[in-house]
């Protein structure tokens, strides 16, 4: 479980970094991460999840190995 909350630690921090997401982009994948962190969804959810609501995302998810 620890390794699960160390990869979506990483994740918010690459999608706050990454250049090619906007600002609404990056507020709104936020959001859905902390909403699924409180409803216990987010390790199992959170990979197809962020495919759906922006490909811009896969680089990042790929790149730290949930994808």
């Amino acid at each position: 479980m620890k390794k699960h909350q160390e990869k979506v630690a990483e994740l918010e921090k690459r999608i706050k970094e990454a250049d090619h997401l906007t600002p609404e982009e990056k507020s709104i994948t936020l959001e859905k991460i902390a909403e699924w962190k409180l409803e216990d969804k987010a390790f199992t959810l959170l990979p197809a999840a962020l495919q759906k609501l922006s490909e811009k995302i896969d680089p990042i998810l790929e790149e730290i190995g949930l994808i």
